[in-house]
């Protein structure tokens, strides 16, 4: 149990962000002369019932400006949850990406990601790909983007997450690799100065013959900023896969509060 709370501690100190990249709201007046930014999103629990049950959330965004108005993003999210010794859940992915700033109407972005989710079965999903990015419109407090692109996905999984073992002496885990199709729209409204929502939703289609077999992603975050560099957060995601390599339920969804360090 020690070595959870150490894993917890140390993150909870690091940069972190979401899977929605936070670099979209930053204003040219705020980054123009900043080549490094991050942010840190936290959130804990513990109570006690027959045993300790330890629920956190951490995610991490360090963002690398060039002078060429494109960045680097370094991405790592993590959620879990302990019963006792047990780990009920531990999910999450570390991502790296590279896109414009936001000062293009047309522009390319790149990416490579590793995904595990423990609860369901998902040993891990490795994710390289590429988008053509769209700006539709930015403004002070409302933007619009969309995405088009491939990304090539290889993944392994379990049977943990099925209630029927029978086919697990035989078949103890599954692999598969494929192309999908990728398409997004992203939008963040600023309420007010202290009130920020960002989301987005990602579509993605096998490209074999199964390819109305969607995977719908969707992504909510809201900003209640408490200071300057500091924000209480709510985040809720969500995905819809109908094409999955075992058979678990093709809804799962997450909720969270913490807070936000930005600097």
């Amino acid at each position: 149990m020690q070595k959870y709370y150490f894993w917890l501690l140390f993150f909870s100190v690091l940069p972190i962000q979401s899977q929605i990249l936070n670099v979209d709201r930053i204003s040219e007046n705020d980054s123009v002369f900043k080549k490094w930014t991050g942010y840190t999103d936290v959130s804990f629990s513990s109570d006690k019932l027959k045993k300790n049950v330890l629920d956190g959330s951490t995610k991490f965004e360090l963002n690398h400006f060039l002078n060429n108005n494109y960045f680097f993003v370094f991405a790592l999210n993590n959620d879990f949850t302990l019963n006792g010794k047990d780990m009920i859940q531990n999910e999450g992915f570390i991502q790296v990406r590279f896109r414009d700033k936001d000062s293009r109407d047309w522009s390319n972005e790149s990416y490579a990601q590793y995904q595990w989710n423990g609860a369901l079965g998902m040993e891990y999903r490795k994710v390289i790909g590429s988008n053509v990015r769209k700006r539709f419109f930015e403004k002070k407090k409302l933007d619009l983007y969309a995405g088009l692109g491939v990304f090539h996905e290889s993944e392994q999984w379990n049977w943990s997450g099925v209630t029927n073992y029978e086919q697990l002496e035989t078949t103890p885990t599954l692999n598969r690799a494929l192309f999908r199709l990728n398409n997004y729209w992203k939008m963040a409204y600023k309420i007010n100065e202290n009130v920020d929502i960002s989301a987005i939703s990602y579509f993605q289609l096998p490209m074999n013959r199964d390819f109305l077999n969607l995977r719908w992603f969707m992504d909510i975050n809201t900003y209640i900023k408490m200071s300057k560099n500091l924000s209480f957060v709510i985040h809720y995601d969500h995905t819809i896969d109908n094409y999955r390599l075992v058979p678990v339920a093709n809804f799962y969804y997450s909720l969270n509060f913490g807070i936000q360090l930005k600097w």
